[in-house]
């Protein structure tokens, strides 16, 4: 649409507005001229330019009315808010000295912020510090439970070491060891690894103590558990130090038993029970505790060992083999030193027994000594007949020199006659001698039969007694390759006997006596003393030698090939030798008799 123009050619909106006009009117006062340009005066002008006439001739009037409305409003308003008018003011004029104060102190406050910023950048740089360890302790208070479960572990680790409760322990370990391997620059984490480890090598002293300690198989078992896992010793390590502990605990037993056998020294009365008993009771020490020791081994170490020892099997059975043997030979060693002290074969009997059923309990796992005990029993029996051998032989030799037991000195008898203990007083006015039917007897009666004859003569008695106690407990252990040296030591034994009694005749004591007896007197001594040779030659000889060969091997004399014995034999001739110096056949005078 074209726009509106008017006279002159210009057009309406080139046209100033009602307000321009009256600002630039003559009659507009400088201070209203801003006024008339307002947002509000503007568009009131627009407003009257749009109304109509009718309007615009009534707005005089609805103006004074306005005024006269808004002055009575302040009027009254001035009437009853006076005070706060009056408040008003005075703060006025109080903000008008503050704002002045204001600015003074501004000017003081920027003057002093140089320092201010200097001090507040001093202040950052100790609260820095202060919030470093504030921070610290935060996180310390933060992980609190944590840290104190890790500083706990040592104390937790010897408490479970103490109560033996290893399976905590070894998991309280690894997990120390789990840190120590996360942290492994942290001091405080390594103190703790440190102090776990101590733990750890008592637990390991306490395992191992363990071992040398009474305890069944349950027991030892879980305590190699506990050192296998524990990962210190290999195999056959763990198996050595489990066969030392229970060497050692076996040590302590036999120690035990050690301080009886001391105390059985010297007890001349009970010795050979006494030694026996510690042997009997040694001899069961040993079998029980080798035999646990093996059979624990073997459950441990040999039927269950672990996968990864498999190369290891043939060292662990060479350590259990040393083992055994070890305290084998020491058994064996124990028995040759014992045995000789304990000559009663009754004794030696119940020994051989017992070692017999322990040999064939451990034949059971392959260690049968069966025969190794032979030849430690047969030198046992050997030196123990022999010495009763011996000791018989003296007996008789001090009862025909001195005519006592050897228990007084013999110079408190000396020149007794033989007369007085070589024949029993009822036999003395004719000393019996053997006839031939007695002779003829004596190799075909009884061997374990003594013959009658020999009560005549109490020494020879005595002898004989001694000699078939020896055996009679040769019967119980007569070891059959023993005979021949058996047979020469009572050859030797009984060769001692005749010395004696031919010694008797060519030196009689009686002779040296004070009151020399007279020559029927003397020839009587030497009767007594000739007739108990030849009692003891013809009777006693051949007796025990038969009793020996026959009565406790069953081997008969004619049939067995049995020489007398040298020195018996030597004796034997100097007595016949003496019989025929005299010109009497001792044959004959047997015959006679």
């Amino acid at each position: 649409m074209a726009e509106t123009t008017i006279a002159n050619g210009h057009r309406l909106s080139d046209l100033p507005s009602l307000g321009e006009i009256l600002a630039s009117s003559p009659h507009a006062s400088a201070t209203a001229a801003p006024t008339w340009s307002s947002p509000d005066t503007t568009s009131y002008l627009d407003e009257l330019t749009s109304l109509p006439l009718c309007e615009l001739e009534s707005q005089p009037t609805e103006l004074s009315s306005s005024s006269a409305q808004l002055t009575n409003a302040l009027t009254t308003l001035c009437h009853t808010s006076y005070p706060t008018f009056l408040s008003i003011h005075a703060t006025t004029s109080t903000l008008a000295s503050s704002l002045s104060s204001l600015s003074s102190s501004l000017d003081a406050l920027v003057s002093s912020l140089p320092a201010l910023e200097s001090s507040a950048a001093s202040f950052a740089v100790d609260a820095r510090a202060i919030q470093k360890d504030r921070r610290k302790a935060a996180l310390v208070l933060e992980h609190h439970d944590k840290l104190y479960d890790a500083l706990s572990l040592p104390v937790l680790l010897d408490s479970c070491v103490r109560n033996h409760s290893y399976a905590e322990a070894l998991l309280l370990a690894q997990h120390a060891a789990g840190l120590a391997t996360r942290f492994p620059a942290d001091p405080l984490v390594q103190s703790v690894k440190a102090e776990c480890d101590a733990r750890v090598q008592a637990m390991l002293a306490q395992l191992l103590r363990m071992l040398s300690e009474q305890a069944k198989l349950p027991a030892l078992f879980r305590a190699v558990g506990f050192l296998r896992k524990m990962a210190v010793l290999d195999e056959p390590e763990l198996a050595l130090a489990f066969l030392t502990g229970r060497g050692v605990y076996l040590d302590g037993l036999f120690k035990t038993l050690e301080s009886e056998r001391k105390g059985v020294q010297g007890d001349a009365e009970h010795e050979r029970e006494a030694y026996a008993r510690y042997l009997k009771r040694y001899v069961d020490l040993w079998r029980e505790g080798v035999y646990d020791v093996i059979t624990q081994y073997t459950s441990i170490f040999l039927d269950r060992a672990p996968s990864t020892s498999a190369a290891a099997h043939p060292q662990l059975h060479a350590l259990l083999t040393t083992f055994t043997n070890l305290h084998l030979q020491t058994l064996l060693a124990l028995l040759q030193e014992m045995l000789p002290l304990i000559p009663d074969p009754s004794l030696l009997t119940s020994l051989l027994t017992q070692l017999t059923y322990c040999a064939n309990s451990f034949a059971r796992v392959g260690l049968d000594f069966k025969g190794l005990l032979a030849p430690i029993f047969v030198d046992a029996v050997q030196k123990g007949i022999e010495r009763e051998f011996n000791e018989a032989a003296e007996a008789l030799c001090n009862k025909i020199r001195t005519g006592t037991d050897g228990k007084r000195p013999a110079s408190s008898i000396s020149g007794k006659k033989p007369s007085q203990y070589l024949v029993a007083p009822s036999s003395l006015p004719s000393p019996p001698l053997p006839t031939a039917a007695q002779l003829r007897a004596l190799s075909s009666g009884p061997p374990n039969v003594p013959p009658p004859l020999l009560v005549s003569y109490p020494p020879l008695a005595v002898y004989l007694n001694a000699v078939l106690t020896a055996l009679n407990g040769l019967r119980l252990l007569a070891p059959v390759e023993l005979l021949s040296a058996l047979l020469r030591a009572l050859d030797t034994s009984l060769a001692k006997g005749l010395s004696a009694l031919l010694a008797l005749t060519r030196e009689p004591p009686w002779a040296d006596a004070p009151s020399r007896p007279s020559a029927e007197d003397a020839k009587a001594e030497e009767g007594v003393v000739g007739a108990a040779a030849t009692v003891y030659a013809r009777v006693l000889v051949p007796f025990i030698r038969r009793a020996l060969v026959e009565g406790v091997y069953g081997v008969s004399m004619g049939k067995a090939n049995m020489p007398v014995g040298k020195d018996l034999k030597d004796v034997l001739d100097k007595w016949e030798g003496a019989g025929a110096e005299d010109g009497v056949s001792r044959d004959s005078e047997i015959i006679s008799a």
